[in-house]
Formats: structure tokens, C-alpha cells, sequence
């Protein structure tokens, strides 16, 4: 077996493996309030979807602000939803799609 030196001009990266096999840092387990919020969501998304609907976000490219609507699953807007709604899971007047 042979080695051979690397031009000096080379891109290569001498990685230090000693280092990458040290443990990977500790991660703080997700508090339990945070998992249920989660699971909500899921349900409400699942609701939705056998509903026919969906909730879209957008960024206005200007602004940076987030607006959400409510569409069908074909991308038609049924009707703009205040941000305060989606996040409060608040899910106001019926809807008729």
C-alpha cells in the first residue's frame, strides 16, 4: 500500500475522527405539554383533511408577514384565517366548503 502527498493547492479536509466519535451532545427530552400540543394539531389536520380542507401559510415576500387561509385540497381559498385562530386552535363559525 501506498500513500501519496496532496498537491498543495488541494481541496480536501482532513477530518479528525477522534472528534466525530466522541458522544453527541445530550438533547432535553420534549416536556410533555409540548407532545400533547403536537398530537392536537395532528388530530386537527386529520379533521381537516377528511373534511376536504386544509390550512395553507404564506410569507408576503415585502412584509415577511405570515398570513394563513383555509383552502380545499384543490388549492382554492374557502377563506382567510387570523393567525390568532390557527395557533389558539379556536376554530370559529362553521365553514361551508
Amino acid at each position: 500500500m501506498s500513500f501519496h502527498a496532496l498537491p498543495s493547492d488541494s481541496k480536501c479536509q482532513v477530518i479528525d475522527l477522534a472528534t466525530r466519535r466522541e458522544a453527541e451532545p445530550v438533547v432535553a427530552d420534549i416536556p410533555e405539554h409540548v407532545l400533547d400540543e403536537i398530537d392536537a394539531a395532528a388530530l386537527r389536520c386529520e379533521r381537516l383533511a377528511a373534511e376536504g380542507q386544509e390550512v395553507r401559510f404564506e410569507t408576503d415576500p415585502a412584509t415577511g408577514r405570515v398570513s394563513a387561509s383555509l383552502c380545499d385540497l384543490g388549492g382554492g381559498v374557502v377563506r382567510a384565517l387570523p393567525l390568532r385562530e390557527v395557533i389558539s386552535g379556536d376554530d370559529g363559525p362553521p365553514t361551508a366548503a
